[in-house]
């Protein structure tokens, strides 16, 4: 007691006051009672909201169960501290305790403490709904107790066939029927079932609310598996939900037994209308119920239909002859059908090598052909032909032959000599599509697919002739320019043979004609070929002039290798410097000259490559006049093939440059015209990287193949040793006491090439210009002494020629003599002579 009496009111100087009585203020007796709760000499004590008054917890675990019977055993624990007077921490504690302790009577969901007598009062409410509605659902529920899903989901299953006597719908898992009302529902369901006579879909029949709409997908499910057992379904479902629907077992039978009858009336039926008497998959209908009947495209087809097709087929195969299938079928029938149906034909499926076409069949096969395996083909979806057939009407086609021959002999001697016969040997425009004479021809696949086409070539063929006369100045139609195709046409053979065979079939004759064209022609031509003697002058004269033009393209495509790479090294050669003035200076001189002469020189290549350039005319003749300057040039070029003298370079005029952008194609003329803006642009280096791109793009778009020589085969490294080579050559056959300027250009390039390791496309005017970046080049690396002192000697030979410039412009004009310098500058150039021949020689 002393030492509570210490804590709160500290030491009295009386020992007696302690022991009388004391007198304490309210606030006082309320600190005093916190206190000692707080110090735990007071447990199980709760504080009201006010904090004057105090409730033990058992009081409070009493007054929570009085308001839990006056509210039907269930309150909101956030009801109870203003309705207690006590803080809700202390009843949440009150409550765990009580529901660890009763753990089977009482139990906390969310914020809301329930007694088990509610839950009963609830299963109680739920089987009421059920006798009266005969089902309810998780929702409705939850809306009706105000409980949250998830815990009235977990209620339910725990009692869902036991405390309540419902059953889960199959379907709708939210929504528990009892089972008298599902028996009534399913009965109603049945019976509606029984009344229809045709499919109706699941959604129409929900909408007729003929049972409950929340239990109808369940009730039809329900009733699927119970017929699988029982067997009790007036008909069958077809899919679930709003997809499916139901048919009545008097409709499938009634729609089975219209498509039997159908097809043993007619032989056929159409895939499309079994489909629509209900039937899913008519192919795997037709071939479990008719094995023998043959599945087309869109049709199935008797054994009573395709055996007598079969049966003609084979007759006509083993005849060497023809036959159309399509009168043969119903007309119903398509392409597709009849294409079908031949493909399943046992006759056309066995091999056809049984039946040999042989000298005592047809004499006159004996010379072509003779003793092959037989082949059948199918044309135009129905027409079934043998390859006997075709050499039939091959080995009749003599007399047109001889007839088309007479009238090519006449007009030879009438109108000029074979020259004037245009294609004559072009052999391979008009290849024969059925080549080959007796037993070298070993088979015949292929055959009719080649001939099919062959009209489609000849057209081709003719149109190029007729393009090509057209171009040489001559009329396509004139009675000196025939081809031998004009003495022998496809409407010639066509009429022959509908004169030999008048059953023929049109489609057939066509055939034929296009299958036999290639070797008829090729027959008149090798006839005509016996008789002409003067080819071999006319041919030798072509191959010279394509000799020629392909010499000069080649050296036009040697020389566009070496320049491009020229350029490409140069540009590089640029980037090293970093004034940008200088740059672009050097840009723009590399555009105005290397770059324009690789232009007109692409120019000249494309142009070359256009045939049509060959024929007379203005374009023509200026390309073959700009290819002979090209050729003079080149021969220069080789008496003197050093790269670095002041030959004049190679350039086409504006006018020649703008009539050879029209001799090539669109697309490639576009990139030129570019190109040539780029180098009459303002010179920057930005013009300089847009033409190499154009170029690069261009040689992409054309496929160029140029052709290789040594410099082409060169890396970068050896092209830049063979630059270095030719700048010694140069400067070796300079006079340094004539040509000062001449000789140290050349030798600030060889230096800015050894130093910087690119070479570099400059005039002379740039040669201080190199020498300040090589000296900045220099400081900037290692710093080499040597390297230094070397340049010391470019720098004071520069200094030098320009003085001494000055002073002979000075003296000239006061008419005095410079020679009194002359001796030093001579030794400053013969030393700069000296270091670009030292810098220049080749590492042995």
């Amino acid at each position: 007691m002393n030492t509570i009496w210490r804590t709160f009111f500290g030491i009295r100087d009386n020992i007696e006051d302690i022991r009388g009585p004391a007198n304490l203020s309210e606030d006082a007796c309320g600190n005093l009672v916190h206190s000692l709760v707080r110090l735990g000499y007071l447990s199980s004590i709760a504080t009201s909201l006010d904090g004057r008054s105090f409730i033990t917890h058992e009081q409070l675990t009493k007054d929570i169960f009085l308001q839990l019977e006056k509210r039907q055993g269930r309150v909101s624990l956030l009801d109870l501290p203003k309705v207690l007077n006590a803080q809700l921490s202390d009843i949440q504690e009150c409550v765990q305790e009580l529901i660890r302790s009763k753990p089977t009577t009482l139990l906390q969901v969310q914020d809301e403490l329930l007694q088990a007598e509610y839950l009963d009062t609830m299963v109680s409410q739920l089987n009421e709904e059920l006798a009266r509605q005969g089902y309810f659902s998780i929702m409705e529920s939850c809306r009706k107790f105000k409980f949250n899903i998830d815990f009235m989901r977990q209620f339910l299953k725990d009692r869902v066939g036991r405390a309540i006597s419902g059953q889960w719908d199959t379907v709708d898992r939210g929504l528990v029927v009892s089972p008298s009302f599902l028996e009534k529902e399913k009965m109603a369901l049945l019976k509606a079932l029984s009344d229809l006579k045709e499919p109706t879909s699941l959604q129409s029949l929900r909408s007729m609310n003929v049972v409950q709409s929340q239990l109808f997908y369940g009730l039809c499910d329900l009733l699927s598996k119970e017929s699988g057992v029982r067997n009790t379904l007036p008909g069958v479902f077809k899919g679930t939900n709003e997809q499916g629907q139901f048919e009545p077992s008097s409709y499938e039978q009634q729609q089975t037994e219209w498509i039997e009858t159908f097809f043993k009336d007619n032989g056929f039926i159409e895939l499309g209308a079994v489909r629509k008497r209900g039937i899913i998959d008519p192919k795997a209908y037709l071939r479990s119920n008719h094995p023998s009947a043959l599945i087309l495209e869109t049709h199935a087809v008797k054994d009573s239909i395709w055996s007598i097709v079969d049966a003609s087929v084979e007759d006509a195969i083993s005849n060497l002859s023809w036959i159309d299938v399509k009168p043969l079928l119903p007309t119903p029938f398509t392409k597709d059908d009849i294409s079908s149906l031949l493909r399943q034909l046992p006759s056309l499926m066995e091999p056809t090598s049984r039946i040999v076409i042989s000298p005592e069949q047809d004499p006159s096969m004996t010379g072509f052909g003779g003793g092959l395996p037989q082949e059948t083909f199918v044309i135009h979806d129905s027409i079934v032909v043998t390859s006997g057939q075709l050499q039939k009407c091959l080995m009749k086609m003599g007399p047109l032959l001889d007839r088309s021959l007479e009238n090519l002999v006449s007009w030879r001697l009438s109108f000029g000599d074979n020259q004037q016969l245009c294609g004559q040997d072009d052999q391979d425009d008009y290849e024969p599509y059925f080549a080959g004479q007796g037993n070298s021809h070993s088979s015949l696949k292929g055959f009719v697919e080649h001939a099919m086409s062959a009209l489609d070539s000849l057209k081709k063929n003719n149109s190029h002739h007729t393009k090509a006369s057209l171009q040489g100045g001559r009329k396509k139609d004139g009675p000196n320019n025939k081809r031998i195709q004009d003495f022998l046409t496809i409407q010639d053979i066509k009429k022959e043979v509908e004169r030999l065979e008048p059953d023929f079939d049109p489609a057939l004759i066509n055939m034929i004609a296009k299958v036999l064209n290639g070797d008829l022609i090729q027959n008149l031509r090798d006839r005509n070929r016996s008789i002409v003697l003067d080819q071999v002058q006319g041919e030798e004269k072509d191959e010279e002039i394509e000799a020629k033009n392909t010499s000069g393209n080649k050296a036009v495509s040697s020389a566009i290798a070496s320049l491009s790479k020229r350029i490409e090294l140069s540009s590089q050669g640029i980037d090293v410097f970093e004034d940008d003035s200088a740059r672009n200076s050097l840009s723009k001189y590399l555009l105005q000259s290397l770059s324009v002469e690789l232009l007109d020189l692409v120019t000249l290549y494309t142009a070359n490559l256009n045939k049509a350039a060959s024929s007379a005319s203005e374009l023509a003749e200026t390309l073959k006049l700009v290819n002979q300057s090209f050729m003079k040039y080149h021969c220069q070029a080789d008496v003197t093939p050093s790269s670095n003298t002041a030959q004049v370079p190679f350039s086409l005029s504006a006018e020649e440059a703008s009539l050879l952008v029209e001799l090539v194609p669109q697309k490639v003329s576009d990139t030129l015209k570019k190109m040539r803006r780029s180098t009459a642009g303002s010179g920057k280096q930005k013009n300089l990287t847009e033409y190499l791109g154009l170029w690069s793009s261009l040689r992409k778009d054309l496929g160029f193949e140029l052709n290789t020589t040594a410099t082409d085969q060169l890396n970068d490294s050896l092209f830049l040793a063979e630059h270095m080579k030719g700048l010694r050559k140069v400067l070796q056959e300079i006079t340094s006491s004539i040509d000062h300027a001449l000789m140290l250009h050349i030798v600030a390039l060889i230096a800015f090439q050894k130093w910087t390791g690119h070479m570099l496309h400059a005039s002379g005017k740039y040669v201080p210009r190199v020498i300040r970046q090589l000296r900045v080049s220099i400081e900037m690396s290692s710093g080499d002494s040597t390297a230094k002192e070397q340049l010391d000697v470019l720098e004071k030979a520069l200094e030098a020629i320009l003085s001494n410039v000055k002073q002979q412009q000075l003296h000239s004009s006061e008419g005095q003599d410079p020679s009194n310098k002359q001796m030093e500058i001579d030794r400053l150039l013969k030393d700069t002579r000296n270091l670009g021949l030292s810098l220049s020689s080749p590492i042995l």
